[in-house]
C-alpha cells in the first residue's frame, strides 16, 4: 500500500472518531470578556487535522458576547462541546479542575481566549504523548501576535535536557498538553492561587514524570494592553507563593542547617562607612539586619565585617554574631568565596556550627524582603540546584561588539519581546544561597545555579547614588504606609 492510501486511512479512521464515546483530546476554554477573540480561537479547535476532540468552554461571568458565541459553537457541535456558563469568574484553576472531572480524554489542553491554535497542534501534541508513554506533558513553541494579529516573533524554547539540563524554566499554561492520568495523580491545580497554573503544573510534575518540548510553534499568543501576562508584580508574587507551596512538601523533620552570612565591607576607598549612613533615617546595614533576623528560619546569622564601629554596632543587636576578619579579606583582589569561606571556617571550628546551606546577603539591597530569602531556598530545594542567584530580568536593548561593531544580543526587545533564548538577567546581590560543598569548588557560580527574579525596584543598590536616592523614596513610602496600617489598627 503506498503512503497516500496509509494516510487516506488514516484520515478515515480520524473521521469516524468525531462520535468517539472517547476522544483522544479534551480542550478548555476560559474566556472572561474575550468575546471579540473567542470566535478565532474556536475556530482554529474546529479545523483541526486531529478530529477525535472534545471541548469545555468557561464563560466566566462575562458581560459581552461570550455566551452567545458559545452557544452558537456548541450548537454547531453537540455532544462534543459543552458551554459552563457561571454568573461569576471561577479562574483558571477551577475550570481546570471542573475540566479534569468531566473529562473523557485520554489528554487535556487549554485554550485561551484570545489565542489560537496551529491547525496541526492536537495531532502533534498528542502523537508525541502516544510515541512516548513515558512522558507526562509535552509543550510546543509558538508564535507572538499582536492585538490585531500581526505576527511579531517566534518563541523557540530551549531543548529540554540538550540545551536546558536545570528544567527550571516551566511551560507556558495554555497550550501544554498533559496526560489526564498525571494531572490526576497530582492532585488536579490548587485553587488558593489566581494565575501562574503553568508554573505549578511544572513543579508538581517535574521531578514525577517526565516533561518535554517539540520544536515547532503550534499556536498563536496575542500580547495586548489586557493580557495576564504583563503585570509583571503580580506574577512574581505568585510564582513565590507556588514555589513555597511545592516546597513545603520536601520539607521533613529533619531540616538543613541554614546560615545567613552578611558580609560588611564598610572600608571602601572614597566611601566612607557607608554601611552606617542614614538611609531613610536609619544606618543602611538595619534594613539586611532586620530582614534577615524576621526571616525566623535561619539557624545562625553571622555579620563578618572589617569595621571595629560596625562590629560594635552588630554586638549590640540579640540574635546576631558579629566577628572582625582578617584585615587581608579586604583588600581590593580578595574576591567574595575567600571572605564567605573564611567566615564558614570560623563559625565551624570557633562555634561549632556547620551549616549545610549558606545564604549570603549583601548590605547594599535594602529593600530585599524575607520573602525573597524564603523563594532563593525553596527554588534550591525544588529545582535540586547547587545555588540560586538573586536577578532582575534586564529589557533594556543590549549590544556586544562584533566584526561589524556593536551586534544587537538581545534584538526582539526593540519590538517589546521578551524571548527565553534571549532573556538577561542581572544579578543584584540581594540574595546568593547554596550548599555549603558548593565553597570546595574553590570560586562562586560555578555547577547547576538556579535564579529567582526580583523587581527592579526591590532590586536597587544603595551603593549607587542615584539607585539610594530612589531606595530612599521607596522604603519612606513603606515605612507611612505601615505606619498607617498600624493606626488603622489601633482606631
Amino acid at each position: 500500500m503506498t503512503i497516500w492510501g496509509k494516510m487516506a486511512i488514516c484520515k478515515w479512521v480520524d473521521a469516524l472518531r468525531v462520535n468517539d464515546p472517547q476522544p483522544k483530546v479534551t480542550v478548555y476554554v476560559p474566556c472572561r470578556n474575550y468575546g471579540k477573540f473567542l470566535e478565532e480561537a474556536l475556530e482554529s479547535i474546529a479545523t483541526q487535522s486531529l478530529t477525535s476532540w472534545e471541548l469545555y468552554i468557561f464563560t466566566e461571568g462575562s458581560e459581552d458576547d461570550t455566551n452567545s458565541i458559545a452557544q452558537r459553537f456548541a450548537d454547531q457541535y453537540p455532544g462534543r462541546v459543552h458551554v459552563i456558563v457561571t454568573e461569576e469568574p471561577i479562574g483558571l484553576r477551577a475550570c481546570a479542575n471542573k475540566t479534569l472531572d468531566l473529562a473523557k480524554g485520554e489528554h487535556i489542553i487549554r485554550l485561551d481566549a484570545d489565542d489560537y491554535l496551529d491547525e496541526n497542534a492536537l495531532l502533534i501534541l498528542s502523537s508525541y504523548l502516544d510515541n512516548h508513554q513515558d512522558v507526562g506533558l509535552v509543550y510546543p513553541n509558538w508564535i507572538y501576535i499582536t492585538e490585531a494579529g500581526d505576527v511579531m516573533g517566534v518563541e523557540r524554547r530551549k531543548r529540554l535536557r540538550d540545551e536546558d539540563r536545570v528544567l527550571d524554566l516551566p511551560a507556558h499554561g495554555a497550550c501544554t498538553m498533559i496526560r489526564k492520568r498525571v494531572l490526576k495523580a497530582v492532585g488536579g491545580y490548587d485553587t488558593r492561587f489566581s494565575s501562574q497554573d503553568g508554573h505549578e503544573l511544572w513543579m508538581r510534575t517535574l521531578h514525577r514524570f517526565n516533561i518535554a518540548n517539540v520544536q515547532t510553534p503550534l499556536f498563536y499568543y496575542r500580547q495586548h494592553s489586557t493580557s495576564m501576562s504583563t503585570n509583571a508584580e503580580r506574577l512574581l508574587s505568585a510564582r513565590r507563593a507556588i514555589k513555597r507551596a511545592i516546597a513545603s512538601r520536601y520539607e521533613g523533620p529533619v531540616k538543613p542547617r541554614r546560615v545567613a552570612i552578611i558580609p560588611v565591607k564598610n572600608t571602601y576607598a572614597g566611601v566612607a562607612n557607608v554601611a552606617l549612613t542614614p538611609l531613610a533615617g536609619r544606618p543602611l546595614i538595619d534594613y539586611t539586619l532586620e530582614c534577615s533576623l524576621s526571616f525566623n528560619d535561619f539557624d545562625l546569622i553571622y555579620v563578618s565585617t572589617d569595621d571595629c564601629a560596625v562590629l560594635e554596632y552588630c554586638q549590640q543587636k540579640p540574635g546576631l554574631t558579629a566577628q572582625l576578619r582578617e584585615p587581608r579579606l579586604s583588600d581590593p583582589d580578595v574576591n567574595l568565596h575567600e571572605v564567605i569561606e573564611a567566615a564558614t571556617r570560623d563559625m565551624e571550628s570557633r562555634l561549632g556550627f556547620y551549616p549545610d546551606i549558606i545564604a549570603v546577603l549583601n548590605v547594599h539591597t535594602p529593600l530585599r524582603r524575607p520573602e525573597h530569602i524564603e523563594e532563593a531556598l525553596d527554588t534550591l530545594m525544588v529545582y535540586e540546584v547547587d545555588q540560586v542567584v538573586s536577578t532582575y530580568e534586564d529589557h533594556d536593548l543590549h549590544f556586544q561588539h562584533g566584526k561589524l561593531g556593536l551586534e544587537p544580543i538581545n534584538i526582539a526587545a526593540h519590538r517589546n519581546l521578551r524571548l527565553e533564548r534571549e532573556a538577561l538577567f542581572t544579578s543584584n546581590g540581594a540574595v546568593h544561597v547554596f550548599w555549603r560543598d558548593v565553597l570546595q569548588y574553590g570560586a562562586l557560580f560555578q555547577g547547576r545555579i538556579g535564579h529567582i527574579v526580583m523587581s527592579r525596584t526591590d532590586s536597587l543598590q544603595a551603593k549607587y547614588p542615584e539607585d539610594r536616592a530612589r531606595a530612599e523614596t521607596v522604603l519612606m513610602a513603606r515605612a507611612e504606609h505601615q505606619t498607617a496600617q498600624t493606626q488603622e489598627l489601633t482606631t
